[in-house]
């Protein structure tokens, strides 16, 4: 990596403009995190149907990410982004005619897992290229804010637009916002962006990278973990009698906020290993405390304790995974870490889906916190793997 490189300044106006991208399709992605809701108050689905439902957005990225970062890695990031975000607006509007709990439900949200991989292998992968090597974990970190800043403003005003105008309106505004996602990436350039050849790494290749079997199992049981609280905290909640849920969402991504824009670079300073294993700890305890929740105030604290967690360990564990690979890997270890994620959100929305049609949802919650505790002493067992000249990768981003 040449000193130029190494220098230049992470906010300039490429970077910035694929933030503003990043946050306008947030807000449509994030609009369906009130997906459950709609099921239940309006369709009066079951916990084993909005399992499945999530479990279909989830499969269908699972499917997809590791041909897309092949992609990504050998035609560029910026198509990718704008034809996902064009889809998603489609895709949003679409739900206007969905009256049912059946095939159009699953069809869609299938294919809005799609639009999301699309978009994400795209961003991602173009916000490590824009990164200096020494903040590599910040880039990720800020991308991650873009769409996080949307989780609450979405879920606020999805709920308030519902109860006001009806879900139609809220599902065209999320449609709206992705449009704008699509317009802003066509703004972007590539820079620095070599395409990918033929005798280029494939996929079976970089996952021989070292340790990074190991951190795909971690970041999906972080997906399992998370899967629990995001699709069924809310028929949880409004089985208390808790009538307005959108809080919880809220409260998470101004902790998440907080946590990546005042102590973002603390995960490249103090040790992504380190910081990993810190937001496991955390994400433990988070998830599992929610099956002894009694009341709108928990929901609050418990969303705050999911966005620390979470805001720490996407980008810790995904800067460890990125380190040492060069601009025409990025795409697919990108693919192959999203896709870690969404194996675990699937398998744990499909089986605890069963479970709390079973036993109810207080087990579900803490099977999640045990997902998480998996990912624990696998982080900590690891072996320390540290980044050597020949590999490339960022001073100390293997250290704990």
């Amino acid at each position: 990596m040449s000193d130029a490189a190494r220098d230049r300044p992470l906010f300039r106006r490429n970077f910035v403009t694929l933030l503003a991208a990043q946050a306008s399709f947030g807000y449509a992605f994030s609009s369906f995190f009130m997906l459950p809701k709609f099921l239940v108050t309006e369709l009066g689905a079951s916990p084993v149907e909005i399992g499945l439902v999530a479990a279909s957005y989830s499969t269908a990225t699972i499917a997809v990410m590791p041909i897309l970062g092949v992609w990504v890695d050998r035609f560029g990031r910026r198509v990718f982004m704008t034809a996902g975000a064009l889809l998603m607006a489609s895709l949003s509007a679409a739900f206007v005619f969905v009256v049912e709990v059946g095939p159009l439900v699953y069809l869609l949200r299938a294919a809005q897992g799609l639009a999301f991989s699309m978009v994400f292998v795209g961003g991602s992968a173009l916000a490590v290229d824009e990164a200096p090597p020494e903040r590599i974990g910040q880039a990720i970190g800020l991308f991650g804010l873009a769409m996080l800043s949307m989780n609450g403003v979405a879920a606020a005003c999805v709920e308030a637009i519902s109860l006001r105008a009806g879900w139609p309106v809220a599902f065209l505004a999320a449609a709206a916002s992705a449009t704008l996602c699509a317009l802003l990436s066509r703004l972007l350039r590539e820079p620095g962006f070599a395409v990918a050849e033929a005798r280029d790494s494939g996929l079976l290749q970089v996952l021989r990278r070292p340790n990074l079997l190991r951190l795909l199992f971690v970041i999906a049981m972080v997906g399992a973990a998370m899967s629990t609280v995001v699709t069924f905290h809310q028929p949880f909640a409004l089985g208390l009698g808790i009538e307005t849920v959108s809080g919880f969402f809220v409260a998470y991504a101004a902790a998440a906020m907080i946590v990546r824009a005042a102590l973002g670079h603390w995960i490249d300073r103090a040790g992504r290993r380190r910081v990993a294993t810190f937001s496991l700890c955390v994400y433990f305890v988070d998830v599992a405390s929610m099956a002894w929740l009694s009341g709108a105030a928990g929901l609050l604290v418990l969303g705050v304790g999911l966005g620390v967690a979470h805001g720490f360990a996407y980008p810790s564990l995904n800067s460890l995974a990125v380190a040492g690979a060069d601009s025409r890997e990025r795409g697919k270890v990108m693919a192959l870490f999203q896709g870690g994620f969404h194996v675990g959100f699937a398998s744990a929305a499909l089986g605890f889906g069963i479970l709390a049609d079973q036993q109810g949802y207080g087990p579900v919650f803490l099977g999640g916190g045990a997902c998480a505790l998996l990912g624990l002493v696998a982080i900590a067992a690891a072996p320390v793997v540290r980044a050597t000249p020949a590999s490339g990768g960022a001073r100390g981003s293997g250290s704990s």
